[in-house]
Parts: C-alpha cells; structure tokens; sequence
C-alpha cells in the first residue's frame, strides 16, 4: 500500500504503528514531501518498525531508461553514440529530472508542467508548509535564490533585495532545504570546527527547475551555472548529499565540489567546454592536501584522453 503526503495526518505515527503490529503481511511505503514534517509527527514509536529511503529526482542513468535508451555506456563509444549521449544530457540538464518532464516529447509542454510543478507544489504547497504570510516576497526570494544557484550564500544580500528579516530567509531556506528543493553545501576544510561557520553554496536538487525560474524561458544552450547545478545533484545520487563540499580560500581560489568517498578527498571541477579548465588551482589543492587524484566533468569540445577528464555519463565509474 503507497500512502503519499504522510506528514498531513495529524497523527500518522499510530496510524502507521497499528498496521505494522497488526497486519504483518501488509507492506506500506509511505512517502511525504516535507522530511521535518515527517520526522517531527512520527517521533520514535517506528523504530524497528520503519526503514527511511531518500528519493531524489532522475539520476541520467534513470532518465536514460525513460527515454528508452538501452544501448550500453561502454569505455570507449563511437562519435555516434558519444554525440547521442550529449544531446540527451543536454535536454536532461536543461529540463530537470521530474521524471513527468522526461516523458513528455514537446518542449512547449515540457515548460508549461514544469511551471505547474512551480505553481502548486514550490509556491503553494511549500509556502503553506512553511506558513508564509508575505507572500510575493516568498515568491521573490525563491526567483533570486535560482539566479544564485551554485554561488556562495548570501543572507544579507537577500534580506535586502526580498526585504525580508534575517531570520525570516534562514527559515524559509530550512523549510526549502528540507523539502529537497536546495540544498547549502559546506565547504571543505581540514579543521571541522572551521568548517562549520563558514559561508555554504547553495544548489538546486533539479536544474530545470532553477533553469525556468530564473530565465523565465528554457535557453537553448545550457549555462555553466546550471550544468554545474546539474553534476552537484548526479554527485549527491552518486555518493549522498553529504558525500559534497566546495573549497574556496580568502584569495578566491575555488574548485568547484570536494567529494569525500572512501576515505578519499577527490577536487572535481565542472566546465560545459573541455578547453576552458584550468589546472593551476587543482594543482595547488592537490600539493597543500598532499592528493594525487582529480576530475573535471564537462560535455563540449575536444575530451583530453586523460583518466582525469570525464563525460557526466561517466561520473558513477568512480564510485565502484
């Protein structure tokens, strides 16, 4: 039995509690778009009773077999298959991973259900979770914070701009967080305390979403920040959301993601044309971490033959 929107009974830890030691053949998934909201009403009688899965949207391997595409990703592809493979990404990075809006063929529908997504679930939905009175600046808030997504936040800067109290932004920032439409990503430092108190990302789980809102139209070509959006969220279905930091020093030296896998810290850099990435500030991370290891994720021009160049198709590799 699928019971979606758990978190709206008022008690559904009861609920849920008698099925389970009643109906020992009756397997329930319940599903909920608001994980505080769930975790506040089922407090800890599901203990030993429930097991908690997180669901994002489409990874590409995912979007791949909605588009009915069985061909196998092998080591080394064909230019035809390689291009094939471009295009796909492409529309997925420009789009979102709804897995409704990969279904759907017409770019002009694609757009008009992705606007409904926004209506109801990211300005209704979301804004009564959150017992938004101000409404337009709500609105507001959720447009900017599209324009910024994979730069450093800045609570002061959207106080001003939303006209909005501090306090109000880091609120309607947890609720965002924890219904799986942002995501702050810390940065990276060796000092966890550090760590800690400094300046996060922020990210868009879905860059369609943060695609439409912000330019209002789909583009036709996909802008650095939105396909950086898009590996943020391949890596989270890859190695977990709490698997990727970002390194930025005082200077301004930046890479893009620090993955913790395995005992390793992997640099990846992310850069929609091959050509345009730069090793001097991996180099230095790699010298001060005393690292061997790095990538950089791209789509366009010429693929250096080397390990450390990747195709996003190819991100989950390094994860086996």
């Amino acid at each position: 039995m699928l019971i979606d929107e758990i978190q709206y009974l008022s008690n559904p830890t009861n609920f849920l509690k008698l099925i389970s030691d009643h109906h020992k053949n009756l397997k329930i998934i319940a599903s909920g778009s608001s994980t505080f909201e769930i975790r506040k009403k089922m407090g800890r009688a599901l203990v030993g009773r429930a097991i908690v899965f997180e669901v994002f949207g489409l990874s590409f391997e995912e979007f791949l077999v909605f588009k009915e595409y069985s061909k196998p990703i092998e080591p080394v592809l064909t230019r035809i298959k390689e291009d094939e493979l471009k295009d796909l990404f492409t529309e997925f990075v420009l789009y979102g991973t709804y897995p409704r809006i990969a279904l759907i063929p017409e770019k002009e529908k694609k757009e008009k259900y992705l606007w409904q997504i926004i209506d109801t679930y990211l300005k209704k939905d979301i804004r009564d979770l959150a017992e938004v009175k101000e409404i337009e600046k709500f609105n507001k808030l959720i447009e900017v914070l599209s324009s910024q997504t994979g730069k450093l936040l800045n609570i002061e800067e959207l106080s001003n701009t939303c006209r909005l109290a501090k306090q109000t932004i880091e609120r309607y920032l947890f609720v965002l967080e924890n219904t799986y439409v942002i995501k702050l990503v810390k940065p990276f430092f060796k000092n966890l305390r550090s760590e800690l108190f400094k300046t996060p990302k922020i990210y868009f789980y879905d860059s369609g979403l943060a695609h439409l809102l912000w330019l209002k139209v789909f583009s036709r070509e996909i802008l650095g920040e939105i396909f950086e959006t898009a590996i943020f969220a391949e890596l989270v279905k890859n190695f977990g959301k709490d698997s990727v930091y970002f390194w930025r020093t005082k200077d301004k030296k930046e890479i893009d993601f620090i993955l913790r896998h395995k005992n390793e810290v992997i640099p990846i850099e992310t850069k929609v044309n091959f050509p345009a990435f730069s090793k001097r500030t991996i180099d230095y991370f790699l010298m001060k971490y005393k690292l061997k290891k790095h990538y950089c994720v791209g789509l366009k021009g010429e693929k250096p033959a080397e390990d450390a160049f990747l195709y996003p198709w190819q991100i989950g590799e390094f994860a086996k």
